[in-house]
């Protein structure tokens, strides 16, 4: 929960970073004193004001909550940050330890959070240990993804990291929330990264299951969307399953440019370790057409 005090420090280092004084941003709507007392948390403020402070700072508001969210992380965002760390270095155990921690806390609140963060630990783990998710669970998350009008960044973390477990026919109509329900978020750049990520994942996840058509459709709708040139990971990874999509459809030597063309990239960037991931990808896709 963002809190006075941390809206009123936030804005005391934006303020200082631009070497403004309290008038300068104060302007005509509020007192030095007044502004004083919001930035050491001592005073509410209106909206009014408060985006009168930001047009002072030369500040948007999701610029203002973008940074907010970086110093404020939510607790699924930090949850999310020390299983992927767990998952990325193959540490079963301590996945396992945060899916029991989730368990426990459902178990004794029976908040339906700590379950959804439960699937979703678990569908880290399914990835490295080839288990699979109950169904009842898979079950529950996904009436859960259909039940909210507009998806936030939460809905979002928790369907790219679950997307594995659901099955294809739930998948495909799921996939399509993320372009209808995420309207009210789709203006924040980190929202659109998250977005476009997962539509790339989609991709990936429908070439794995060999259906052709529906990664035709999502490689289509990033075409549309374009994603933005500062985005170059993502720009990479959506020629990577672009290139995949051409092998598997028969025109190899297309895709293999495409490929080899995002994998030199990498190697070029020094980002060795993505750069063995999809070179083992692109070797196990070639293999599969053999």
């Amino acid at each position: 929960m963002i809190d006075t005090v941390d809206m009123g420090n936030l804005l005391k280092k934006i303020r200082l970073s631009k070497k403004l004084s309290l008038k300068d941003v104060a302007g005509d709507y509020l007192s030095v004193s007044f502004l004083s007392k919001f930035e050491r948390g001592e005073s509410e403020i209106s909206l009014f004001r408060f985006f009168s402070l930001l047009e002072n700072l030369d500040v948007s508001i999701e610029e203002f909550y973008g940074l907010v969210s970086k110093e404020n992380p939510t607790n699924t965002e930090e949850l999310l940050e020390s299983v992927s760390k767990a998952f990325y270095q193959n540490n079963i155990l301590a996945l396992q330890k945060y899916l029991s921690t989730e368990v426990e806390r459902y178990n004794k609140t029976g908040k339906k959070t700590f379950l959804y963060n439960s699937i979703m630990i678990e569908s880290f783990l399914v990835n490295l240990t080839g288990n699979t998710i109950d169904k009842e669970k898979v079950r529950q998350i996904s009436d859960y993804l259909f039940d909210i009008k507009q998806w936030g960044k939460r809905e979002l973390i928790i369907f790219g990291n679950s997307m594995a477990a659901i099955p294809t026919e739930t998948l495909k109509i799921l996939t399509k929330e993320i372009v209808y329900k995420t309207t009210l978020f789709g203006n924040n750049d980190s929202n659109k990264r998250i977005r476009i990520s997962i539509l790339i994942n989609t991709i990936s996840e429908f070439l794995d299951r060999n259906d052709l058509d529906y990664s035709k459709i999502y490689i289509d709708l990033l075409s549309e969307i374009e994603i933005p040139e500062i985005f170059l990971y993502e720009r990479l990874e959506y020629n990577i399953v672009k290139g995949a999509y051409w092998i598997k459809v028969g025109k190899i030597e297309i895709g293999k440019r495409k490929i080899e063309m995002a994998l030199e990239s990498l190697k070029n960037l020094g980002a060795e370790n993505l750069f063995l991931a999809r070179e083992s990808y692109y070797e196990n896709l070639l293999n599969s057409i053999i």
